[in-house]
């Protein structure tokens, strides 16, 4: 059964250009969230007024948005279209929450994070909550078109992928977290595929590896429309793995 749509205001609203054509919206809610979420939805007019600002039909363009950052009310979103000048101007605008993306996750387990576009929003909220905790995560980043941020020769050196895979996200590296990418476009620096591309590799070596040094390894994967069957088919068949999904889909 759908679950409802939980609203909040957000108010103050500014956005900055972020590289591969991405945005980064931030407000402050009326009200603290009740849980932080991943996905978020907001629709807007032309013309808004503040009555239209509502969890309603009225508004013509719907914009998906996922999570950046949360602190004392203040939410960083990601965008890949930014908002209209006339909603910047109204400076409000009502954010549809995605319920079904709560997070909830080990902060003390070593963790893999997979995120795809958008999803990549929150991979760098849960990646910051988890940067402190003296653990070698891993991070796999996928892009249909560009990263919201420049490709880096990456500095920490893995083994366990393809060649074409060098460049990382420098603020990931900042905070002791290794990471590779992926992308449709062959973006350099990038392995020229999916997510599961990237995934796959590392799956098979770190199977390997369970023989003789076992590790309970937390996934978590974020991406607007869910994982592919194939790939909860694939994690699903792993003992040593602990898959989530988050997703907007309800």
């Amino acid at each position: 059964m759908p679950q409802s749509v939980a609203c909040r205001q957000l108010n103050q609203l500014t956005q900055t250009a972020q590289s591969g054509g991405y945005w980064l919206i931030t407000g402050v809610l009326n009200k603290p969230l009740d849980e932080v979420y991943a996905f978020y939805s907001l629709q807007e007019s032309d013309n808004p007024t503040q009555g239209e600002q509502a969890c309603s039909d009225l508004s013509v363009t719907t914009i998906n948005l996922s999570l950046f950052d949360y602190s004392s009310s203040t939410l960083k979103l990601l965008s890949k279209q930014p908002l209209n000048e006339a909603t910047i101007d109204l400076g409000t605008a009502t954010l549809q929450i995605h319920p079904s993306s709560a997070l909830t996750f080990n902060a003390d387990q070593t963790t893999l994070l997979l995120a795809s576009d958008l999803g990549i929003g929150p991979l760098f909220y849960v990646a910051k909550q988890i940067k402190k905790n003296g653990l070698k995560h891993l991070a796999l980043l996928h892009a249909s078109h560009g990263f919201p941020f420049a490709v880096k020769p990456a500095q920490i050196m893995l083994q366990d992928f393809p060649f074409e895979a060098i460049g990382g996200c420098s603020l990931l590296e900042d905070w002791k977290i290794a990471n590779r990418l992926a992308s449709d476009l062959g973006l350099p620096g990038c392995l020229d595929g999916s997510i599961s591309d990237l995934f796959i590799p590392w799956l098979e070596a770190e199977n390997q590896r369970q023989t003789e040094n076992p590790l309970n390894w937390q996934i978590i994967s974020f991406s607007v429309k869910g994982p592919s069957t194939d790939l909860k088919t694939l994690i699903d068949s792993y003992a040593w793995l602990d898959y989530q999904a988050v997703s907007a889909d309800t």
